[in-house]
């Protein structure tokens, strides 16, 4: 009897065991972008999803993103490249593609400057960091 106990949580160990191995945890910022990270918090990004709530989705703005805003044409969002902290960058993702340069939805990484400018430039006024996350996420 007693080996059959052993025998049993060995197995539900080895069963259960990878599954704690992977962890995640998203943010909806709007329609189909989100703030995600998959296994580690320092690999927090922002990914638009294929379609609004499917499991597929690409990076958009690498890890590691610490804040993110939007209003109904424009997210913006505050990220340190990886392992470097002491860096900020800035990015602004134009989700309806009214801005015609270079074809792109995406702007950054910017200084604090550029997307300054960028952002008086598009008339983005109101957008608040409004999903913030710690600046270093250990």
């Amino acid at each position: 009897m007693r080996s059959k106990i052993i025998i049993s949580l060995i197995v539900s160990f080895f069963l259960t065991s990878c599954f704690g191995l992977f962890d995640s945890e998203s943010d909806r910022i709007i329609d189909k972008y989100i703030v995600l990270w998959i296994d580690l918090e320092e690999n927090r990004c922002i990914s638009e999803q294929f379609e609004k709530n499917s499991a597929g989705s690409s990076v958009i703005v690498p890890p590691y993103v610490f804040a993110a805003g939007h209003n109904e044409e424009f997210i913006i969002a505050k990220q340190h490249p990886s392992e470097d902290f002491n860096t900020t960058n800035y990015f602004i993702i134009d989700m309806h593609r009214k801005i015609k340069k270079n074809g792109e939805k995406v702007f950054g990484p910017l200084t604090r400057k550029q997307f300054d400018s960028l952002r008086t430039e598009l008339r983005i006024r109101d957008i608040k960091f409004d999903l913030k996350y710690p600046e270093q996420p250990f």
